[in-house]
């Protein structure tokens, strides 16, 4: 007896390839009873052909609907949101007074989007200054579009900016008209060209576009970063979660690392090879380089001491740093392995290797990492490292990379 979900096989691929999302099990049931609702009387291949069509279109938006993921808050991830204040918005706005371009990747229903304009507005950017915000589903611009929250989604708001820039709308908040008024929002994909241009030509200053990629699959996350760079102004910076690190970076872009949080930049040229981070460079400058060899291991290992998760945390932040200088991949997984070594519980260092063995076409390995780190996150044992703080995401990240590969068949 054919099972629901081998039924639709044919169409779980399609949209899979539509949407860039690596469908997980309650996605796939979600979309079973959407697909079951339709009542549509051809084969599963012909409603696939079906979805393609202008015809198609309304059964396709309640299906994207079933499966995307749109849970957000406003000033979410704030230890990232303040390392992107202080070190890429603050020294760009006193740099030039000109408007800015900002651009909200995936924005739900409006959260990214209302941080921005807060932040923008917090800085004292142009008044002439727009956020985009784009999604995949018509149905949630269509919240975005009010950027009227409830009490939880700005439970991360200071009450200053709260009170100032929100007013009561019913049961819920509203952004402050003059601030709507920054705002635009239209629906794309972003596994479709072509990608939305800036006002005026000439690029985005910046591109947020956090907590999506963790959703898609490897190939997709790839082309997603190539495709945004190439959207970028000439020093315009890529906001990614803290649970997307690149570990192929594309030319064109260049770390920009701080004590908290990672950013990209767009650079004309390829940037020379960099050397390896040291105390002084500063490159990751909360890391410093360790003074000397680790001790001996014992036989029964004791928990790690400070010098073991200091020289732990250095070599993850020259993995993440090697991925924009061009270091062989036996490089970086060696450091991982050595950083792991030294702290076996190194969340964020087990993850970085589950990426790159998977990007490295060992997807058996790659299960085995994620599933570790997955268990490290779960029990407690896990600690945030400095500019990979977020443990809640990549507990996420992570569960969704095994069940990925699982389904994948992965061994």
């Amino acid at each position: 007896m054919t099972s629901s979900s081998e039924r639709w096989a044919p169409v779980h691929a399609w949209l899979q390839a539509y949407t860039g999302m690596a469908l997980s099990g309650a996605q796939r049931r979600r979309m079973d009873a959407r697909l079951e609702a339709l009542g549509h009387g051809g084969s599963p291949t012909q409603l696939a052909a079906h979805l393609r069509t202008p015809a198609g279109a309304a059964d396709l938006a309640r299906l994207v609907d079933a499966v995307a993921v749109h849970t957000s808050e406003v000033f979410r991830d704030g230890v990232q949101l303040t390392a992107f204040r202080e070190h890429v918005l603050s020294p760009r706005i006193q740099r030039s007074k000109a408007p800015l371009r900002v651009w909200s990747a995936g924005c739900a229903a409006g959260e990214e989007v209302a941080t921005l304009l807060l932040l923008l507005a917090q800085e004292g950017a142009d008044p002439a200054s727009r956020v985009l915000g784009t999604d995949i589903s018509e149905q949630v611009l269509t919240r975005a579009r009010e950027l009227s929250f409830s009490a939880e989604a700005l439970r991360h708001v200071p009450e200053g900016p709260r009170s100032r820039y929100f007013e009561p709308k019913g049961r819920r908040h509203a952004l402050v008209a003059s601030l709507r008024a920054q705002a635009e929002f239209r629906r794309h994909n972003l596994m479709e060209a072509p990608y939305p241009e800036a006002p005026g030509g000439g690029g985005f200053d910046v591109i947020f576009c956090r907590n999506v990629l963790i959703y898609f699959t490897p190939d997709a996350f790839q082309r997603t970063v190539r495709n945004l760079g190439e959207r970028l102004a000439p020093g315009g910076v890529l906001v990614l979660s803290a649970a997307e690190p690149l570990l192929q970076v594309p030319p064109e872009l260049r770390l920009l690392p701080s004590e908290h949080a990672f950013f990209y930049v767009r650079e004309d040229a390829a940037p020379a090879e960099a050397p390896r981070p040291k105390r002084d460079s500063g490159r990751f400058p909360s890391i410093a380089e360790p003074a000397g060899p680790a001790a001996p291991k014992p036989e029964v290992p004791p928990a790690p001491d400070e010098s073991a998760m200091a020289e732990a945390d250095w070599l993850f932040s020259c993995v993440l740093d090697g991925a924009s200088t061009g270091v062989p991949d036996e490089k970086s997984e060696r450091d991982l392995r050595r950083c792991l070594d030294l702290d076996p519980d190194h969340v964020a260092a087990r993850y970085l290797l589950g990426l790159l063995l998977e990007q490295c076409g060992q997807p058996a390995a790659a299960l085995e990492a994620y599933r570790r780190a997955l268990r490290a996150v779960e029990s407690g044992r896990a600690r945030p490292v400095p500019f990979f703080l977020n443990l809640p995401r990549l507990r996420v990240a992570c569960a969704r990379a095994v069940e990925r590969l699982e389904a994948d068949g992965a061994r």
